[in-house]
């Protein structure tokens, strides 16, 4: 049995659930070949034809052209599965338009005849589902950046507590890190002053050479 999921490669659930798939597939194919074969068969051509033929290099070149727009991305986004975020909102869109087309387009003069409703609200429905599930999506990817550990600060550069406190103080932030520009205390008073660094130096100095005494 080991030896068998080893080959599959996956859970047995995945199994099953594959299995459930298929037969639920293959009922549906044998009720609608049944009663309406040519149908069916005009469908099956029509779907192989529409989508592989047509619609899967369509959405494979603007799923390239967006990875090559956004190749040059910022740091703070992530480095894999940031597409993802435009991918599945654009897909469910694509979808709804495909099943909905009739409808959407006004290519179906019997649906009005035959409900009495009219198909215009369906164009408005479609643009707020899109809306609505990109929206979603957005907010998905925010909560996902807000999540991620902000990127420490580079050697040689000052942190951002580092240069508010340096903006607080009237300081250069810089000036003291620059090489080959060595500065004093007394010229830039953002350096630490040796006796206000050496813990014993000063007063305590004075206290601790009376106590000795």
């Amino acid at each position: 049995m080991s030896r068998l999921l080893r080959w599959y490669g996956a859970n047995p659930l995945h199994l099953l659930a594959l299995l459930a798939c298929f037969a639920l597939a293959g009922y549906a194919a044998v009720q609608f070949v049944g009663s309406r074969p040519l149908a069916v068969a005009v469908w099956f051509l029509g779907a192989v034809i529409g989508h592989d033929l047509l619609l899967m290099p369509l959405y494979a070149l603007a799923d390239r052209s967006v990875m090559t727009a956004i190749r040059h991305r910022t740091p703070a986004l992530p480095a894999t599965g940031w597409i993802n975020y435009l991918r599945v909102p654009a897909a469910l869109s694509g979808l709804l338009l495909l099943v909905w087309s009739p409808l959407i387009f006004r290519l179906s003069a019997a649906y009005q005849a035959s409900t009495t409703l009219s198909p215009n609200p369906y164009v408005w429905h479609w643009l707020a589902v899109t809306g609505a599930l990109f929206l979603l999506s957005a907010g998905a990817f925010a909560l996902r950046l807000r999540g991620r550990p902000r990127p420490a600060a580079p050697p040689g550069e000052p942190s951002q507590e580092r240069a508010r406190a340096a903006a607080a103080t009237g300081c250069d932030a810089n000036a003291s890190s620059q090489p080959g520009q060595e500065r004093t205390a007394a010229q830039d008073p953002c350096l630490p002053r040796p006796d206000q660094d050496r813990p014993g130096t000063g007063q305590d100095d004075g206290e601790s050479g009376r106590s000795t005494r």
